[in-house]
C-alpha cells in the first residue's frame, strides 16, 4: 500500500475529520422541517443540528450530517418538524376538574369549581394534575406554557421535571384560597 492510500484510509485521517466537525447534541434528519425563518421557508428532506437547547444549524441532510457529529440521531423520514408550540393560557392542576362543564361561567365557577377546590387543592393534587397536563402538552407538541393557580412552586417544579418552560404566576383573589387562608387582596 502506497503512502498515499494509507493515509486516505488511516485512522489518524479520520480523527483529523472528526475533530474539525462540530459537536452538537442531536441531529434530527429527513423530516419536512418548518422552519419559521423570515422566509417561512419549508424544507422537504432536512436537518437539524441542535446544541444546548438551541439550533446550531439547519439545512439539507447531506450537508448538516456531514459538518455535525451527535451523541444522539433520530430519523424524522414522514413527520413534520416544527418549533414548538407555546399554550398562551392554563390552569395546568385542574385538568383533574374535568367533566364539570355545560354551565355558564358563573354558575360553574360559584357551584361547582370553588367548592370542589375548596375541599380538594392541595400540593399533591396540584403536583399531580400539573403532571397530567405536562404529559398532554408534551404529546401536543407544547414547550412553553402561561399557568396561573395555586401552590406555583410545585407547578414551577414539576414544569422542571418535565423539561417544559412555564411563565407561572400566583393566583390573587379577594377570598380564601387552597394555599393560604387569608384573602390575599
Amino acid at each position: 500500500m502506497d503512502f498515499a492510500s494509507w493515509l486516505r484510509d488511516s485512522p489518524v485521517r479520520m480523527a483529523w475529520e472528526f475533530r474539525s466537525m462540530n459537536t452538537v447534541d442531536l441531529l434530527v434528519s429527513h423530516g419536512t422541517l418548518v422552519t419559521m425563518d423570515a422566509k417561512s421557508r419549508v424544507i422537504e428532506d432536512g436537518a437539524i443540528a441542535i446544541r444546548d437547547g438551541s439550533f446550531a444549524a439547519i439545512g439539507e441532510p447531506g450537508d448538516i450530517e456531514s459538518r455535525h457529529w451527535a451523541g444522539r440521531t433520530f430519523d424524522a423520514s414522514g413527520a413534520l418538524v416544527l418549533p414548538g408550540l407555546i399554550n398562551g393560557h392554563a390552569h395546568a392542576a385542574m385538568s383533574l376538574f374535568r367533566g364539570f362543564d355545560d354551565h355558564s361561567l358563573d354558575d360553574w365557577l360559584q357551584k361547582y369549581i370553588f367548592p370542589a377546590e375548596a375541599q380538594n387543592v392541595t400540593e399533591d393534587f396540584v403536583a399531580w394534575g400539573t403532571r397530567l397536563s405536562m404529559v398532554e402538552m408534551i404529546r401536543g407538541g407544547i414547550t412553553t406554557y402561561a399557568d396561573m393557580y395555586y401552590f406555583e412552586d410545585v407547578v414551577a417544579r414539576v414544569t422542571k421535571q418535565a423539561g417544559l418552560r412555564g411563565i407561572l404566576g400566583e393566583t390573587i383573589v379577594d377570598f380564601p384560597a387552597p394555599d393560604r387562608s387569608t384573602a390575599v387582596c
